[in-house]
């Protein structure tokens, strides 16, 4: 999704090309979020010296937070540590059970090169002269901003009599619901940063800042802090803002609503207010209560060097690493254990029907046992019938022999041949 942004004509449009800027997200508009929107961590990768394709093992908050909320785009990953803006949201996350740390690097912005070269931020300072930049309050998807612009108009021109010219920074969304004719209808210069996808919506977004020479809003917002830290000073009027639920991508402004809800219930309202109250005089400087109060949630003071960033990213990859590899050496142990109870299961298969064989061949041999002992037992039974009946002819051969061997035998033997004979 990022690719559709990345050709030279969109690239090196005009900020004021406002309708040019936002042509390639018409579509996008029903799709899901990715994870990297404003593609911060590619402002890391490029700040830091890493690759394009690398992929940082943390979590990035898309803005910085004055909430405790951690839920939707806010915070708390299951894997990876999150990176924040200020010490504030690490306090906040570290509360979170299960979390993986949290490490603050400061406001964004800080990390961004200019879409504009020195030489065209100097031109476009001179052609604006001295310059009043404003932020209305911005929709979202699913959810318009609604607020009375034009008096928000008649405020911005009341105040813009002190200035050369007049900006409005017009959010993406705002663009194509049409809002930005009505402030160029009152004769602002109305510019846009881009998309969210959009990989130069952040460079863009620091040079429109920094070719101002004041700041203002209608509401609390991201720009806040990176006007201050950018050294602009900002205005910020107290007015009412609602949302109402529009458009062809309504399906996400239930879940966009309880979001909002959720963070507005957990906003600290006392501190809230006090921001109103720093930010509420038109003053063309920013006052140290100003850049101590956002420090808290911006993080000003967290601004890492290159190297510093680039030795957080590789602490990351270090950790990564070896949970990595501890959890690839735990699969892999899993894996050979698996395999050893399959071949344990399949060696006992073939044992119980080697067994089964086996006692089979057993059950045979018993039974031709049985059967030899049986047929011993009538050889023996035969052997011994015949042992008997060769003893009663031994024995009646004797009695015939000592018949025959007595002395009355032999006188009688001539008659019985006699006898014999006349038979």
């Amino acid at each position: 999704m990022y690719e559709k942004f990345q050709n030279d004509k969109i690239r090196n449009l005009e900020f004021t090309d406002i309708y040019k800027l936002v042509e390639p997200i018409k579509k996008l508009e029903e799709d899901e979020w990715l994870p990297d929107i404003y593609l911060i961590e590619k402002a890391f990768k490029d700040y830091a010296g890493l690759p394009e394709d690398y992929k940082i093992k943390a979590v990035t908050e898309h803005a910085p937070q004055l909430n405790t909320c951690t839920n939707g785009g806010f915070g708390v990953h299951g894997k990876y540590p999150s990176i924040v803006a200020s010490p504030f949201r690490v306090s906040v996350i570290e509360n979170v059970p299960n979390n993986n740390g949290a490490y603050a690097v400061g406001p964004y912005i800080a990390y961004v090169q200019s879409a504009l070269s020195d030489d065209k931020l100097k031109l476009e300072r001179e052609r604006l002269g001295k310059n009043l930049l404003v932020f209305p309050a911005h929709s979202i998807r699913g959810l318009k901003a609604v607020y009375d612009i034009n008096l928000f108009c008649e405020e911005i021109k009341k105040i813009s009599k002190e200035y050369d010219s007049v900006r409005v920074c017009l959010y993406w969304k705002d663009v194509l619901l049409g809002t930005a004719e009505i402030y160029q209808n009152y004769g602002f210069e109305v510019v846009t940063a881009g998309h969210y996808y959009d990989p130069m919506f952040m460079p863009r977004l620091k040079s429109i800042i920094e070719t101002s020479s004041m700041t203002m809003s209608n509401k609390i917002g991201t720009n806040i802090g990176y006007c201050i830290y950018l050294n602009k000073p900002h205005l910020l009027l107290k007015t009412k803002v609602d949302t109402e639920k529009i458009g062809s991508d309504g399906k996400f402004a239930e879940k966009e609503q309880d979001l909002l809800e959720e963070v507005r219930i957990k906003d600290v309202n006392q501190e809230i207010d006090q921001i109103y109250d720093l930010f509420s005089e038109n003053r063309e400087v920013i006052t140290p209560e100003q850049y101590d109060f956002l420090n808290k949630y911006w993080g000003f003071t967290e601004v890492k060097s290159p190297k510093q960033l680039r030795q957080l990213l590789m602490a990351f990859e270090g950790e990564y690493q070896l949970r990595y590899n501890y959890e690839k050496r735990f699969y892999q142990l899993h894996d050979s254990v698996k395999r050893r109870d399959v071949q344990i299961n399949r060696l006992k298969t073939i044992n119980h029907k080697q067994n089964d064989k086996i006692k089979a061949k057993d059950d045979y041999i018993n039974r031709l046992k049985n059967l030899t002992i049986q047929q011993n037992d009538k050889i023996k039974a035969r052997d011994d019938y015949i042992n008997r009946l060769k003893n009663d002819v031994k024995i009646l051969n004797d009695k015939i022999k000592t018949v025959m061997n007595s002395r009355s035998w032999k006188i009688t033997n001539p008659l019985r041949k006699l006898k014999s004979y006349f038979r």
